[in-house]
């Protein structure tokens, strides 16, 4: 596993131990954490000194983190983890990038502090404290991104000796958000890909339990942002039981998949990342997006334009954008939900994205171990 591997397209940037350029990092590890105070205050001091900020969230059952900061930094805080049994075998994922610059987006996003947090759960697939949660040791089997491309591309290709896909027709499923999904998803033609629209991560539960006829006896292949969300989702449609057996996930999510194919191969349009980013495409560049009222491709959130009912992103192009306008997202206006007030774009500066971002689900909080301001120049960040 190479820790410093980037994202195709961004090779020649800075990674690599340039210290002058900015990066950010995304990693998880699901695994029994003896201490989970003791972690999260040493990711406090840790994170402060080499000057990272994002968010890390660390509970009992492992840690998932998103940070950005100086390459060199960031390089410093892979070497320490893996030095830990705990991240045996983690995938740190290391983009090299540039530095924040739009200071709504950042802050939105969590990128002009360092928050890390105990949680209860790393995600929480579902709110309702009646459903168990299933056990992560029953998550689909990982696919490589060339394994994942390989099954797409050769439908009727065994995935292993006990579920053969050619006894099982293969769907895909997406298990993000419909925001994230609007602006891209994989596509391959004479292959089923479901997409849940949901509107968070713990309504997806409910979809797979009322979509379970299209999921039973097939071979289902997931996919999420960087792989955290389908570990969960996969363990809770194999805790379904028979029917159920073949599920197969997307290591290291599409972020991973567009490294090794860089024209996109079968993703079309642009991931959604939860950090400054707001999103990173392929070479090809095609826009699946449309804008919410006129309709015309657009695929860039980085207006931070919200559904005034559900506070949902939604995509609104240049020409359409007003302060004094409100807007309704398609989940709301499926339900019936219409414009009763005016609201301007600043009443929709929430931070959504700290509570569903990089992949972390809804996580429940116990504490704030540590949030620090790190020292900023012209809206960028700095080493302190």
């Amino acid at each position: 596993m190479d820790a410093r591997a980037q994202p195709r397209g961004q090779e020649g940037k800075g990674g690599g131990g340039d210290g002058g350029r900015y990066g950010v990092l995304l990693y998880y590890k699901y695994a029994e954490v003896p201490d989970a105070p003791a972690l999260a205050a040493f990711y406090a001091s840790h994170c402060r000194a080499l000057a990272l900020v994002g968010r890390v969230r660390v509970g009992p059952d492992g840690v998932n983190a998103t940070l950005g900061g100086r390459m060199a930094a960031l390089e410093k805080h892979v070497a320490e983890m893996s030095s830990n049994n705990l991240f045996e075998g983690t995938d740190f994922k290391l983009a090299s990038c540039e530095g924040p610059v739009d200071e709504r987006v950042a802050r939105e996003c969590g990128f002009t502090s360092l928050s890390v947090r105990l949680v209860k759960e790393l995600v929480t697939l579902c709110s309702n404290p009646s459903l168990a949660t299933p056990q992560i040791t029953c998550a689909g089997r990982h696919l490589s991104a060339s394994e994942f491309h390989s099954v797409l591309q050769n439908v009727g290709t065994a995935l292993d000796s006990e579920a053969p896909a050619e006894k099982n027709e293969v769907v895909v499923l997406d298990a993000r958000n419909v925001y994230e999904t609007r602006i891209g998803k994989f596509h391959v033609p004479n292959v089923v890909t479901l997409d849940p629209e949901i509107r968070q991560y713990s309504d997806l539960p409910l979809w797979i339990d009322e979509h379970a006829e299209k999921l039973r006896g097939k071979s289902i292949l997931m996919y999420c942002t960087g792989g955290i969300r389908c570990e969960m989702a996969s363990a809770y449609i194999r805790s379904k039981g028979e029917g159920f057996e073949n599920v197969f996930q997307l290591y290291g999510g599409i972020q991973r998949y567009l490294e090794q194919f860089p024209d996109g191969g079968y993703f079309e349009g642009k991931n959604f990342v939860f950090d400054h980013r707001i999103s990173v495409g392929s070479l090809k560049e095609n826009i699946l997006g449309t804008c919410l009222l006129c309709g015309s491709s657009f695929d860039d959130y980085s207006s931070r334009c919200r559904c005034r009912h559900c506070r949902m992103l939604v995509l609104v192009c240049s020409t359409c954008q007003d302060s004094t306008k409100e807007y309704v997202c398609e989940l709301c206006q499926k339900n019936g939900k219409q414009c009763s007030q005016t609201l301007s774009r600043e009443d929709c500066q929430i931070e959504l994205e700290l509570i569903d971002s990089s992949d972390f689900g809804k996580p429940g909080i116990i504490n704030q171990i540590a949030t620090s301001t790190i020292p900023r120049s012209n809206g960028k960040v700095v080493s302190s």
